[in-house]
């Protein structure tokens, strides 16, 4: 079986597309756009520019798959939608539009299928994970593979920089007000106290610091594994916000160049709480999850 999953997040829109074979999967393709959706929200409301460019999109990625037997095409949203008043309304403009049917995600499914995404590739029994997107930020705790805390808000790398910060590197107050905000909105998550002292990291963000940890370490940059150390290090080198990092993160992942420090925040608000010593960045997230858990398993 060969199927396409297309991720409609608040930031970036991405499809991948897997062959399924004995209970297994491998991914045979995946695209990216930096959509930016949620630059199109005004008064709570998905406009209909953004809802123009989400429908590009998905007309480009299912445009792609015209030379490749695909079996199903399966499509999601998260806090895209998720944190919009006309979701409704968007979602039957698209069917009628691409003839797409998208399903919405709530905060907990994006949490639980971050988490058995991740989980299926992360040689992790016990710990945390999160997952940081553009709109929201997800949070599960595990022990032996098994969670048992699942927490969802509606905070991201995308919502931060727009709602914070005037121009594309925030300033210092910016950066006082973006650590104020994110240390209140996760003293009301109630975080586990007692979780192995590992956090599994989810999401574009988190893949683009383990780029940038990676490179100043001069190792392969598909290296997964990460101390607390090189970790913190990155986040002090991001907060000199000087000509240096702007073209580090120009080089390596300039798609995320307005949205990498306050997302680094958020991890380094994260691993600040849990008490981390090791980090793990995963490859596999929502995606993934949503393969495994709906369509190999067909579990809800």
């Amino acid at each position: 079986m060969i199927c396409a999953v297309i991720d409609i997040g608040s930031n970036t829109m991405r499809m991948s597309v897997y062959k399924v074979t004995d209970g297994k999967f491998t991914i045979l393709m995946t695209k990216k756009e930096m959509a930016g959706l949620a630059n199109y929200i005004t008064g709570g409301q998905l406009s209909k520019q953004g809802i123009e460019e989400m429908v590009e999109v998905l007309n480009r990625f299912t445009a792609s798959l015209e030379y490749v037997t695909v079996d199903s095409v399966h499509t999601f949203a998260t806090a895209s939608l998720r944190n919009i008043s006309n979701s409704e309304e968007v979602i039957a403009y698209v069917k009628r539009s691409t003839s797409i049917d998208i399903e919405l995600l709530s905060g907990d499914e994006e949490a639980r299928l971050s988490f058995a995404g991740a989980i299926y590739d992360a040689p992790i029994n016990d710990g945390c994970l999160f997952d940081l997107g553009g709109g929201s930020t997800e949070v599960v705790a595990f022990g032996d593979k098994f969670p048992y805390y699942v927490r969802s808000v509606n905070m991201g790398s995308l919502n931060l920089f727009r709602e914070h910060v005037e121009k594309i590197w925030p300033k210092n107050r910016e950066l006082e007000e973006l650590r104020r905000f994110i240390s209140d909105t996760m003293a009301t998550m109630e975080l586990p106290k007692n979780a192995a002292p590992v956090l599994i990291g989810v999401g574009g963000t988190a893949r683009s610091l383990r780029t940038l940890i990676n490179m100043q370490h001069d190792r392969d940059i598909m290296q997964r594994h990460i101390t607390r150390k090189e970790f913190d290090d990155i986040v002090k080198f991001l907060m000199y916000r000087d000509r240096l990092v702007r073209d580090a993160v120009l080089r390596k992942c300039p798609d995320r160049i307005h949205t990498i420090i306050p997302g680094a925040l958020v991890i380094s608000e994260l691993v600040k709480r849990l008490k981390i010593e090791n980090l793990y960045i995963s490859d596999f997230g929502i995606r993934e999850g949503y393969l495994w858990k709906k369509i190999m398993r067909g579990t809800t």
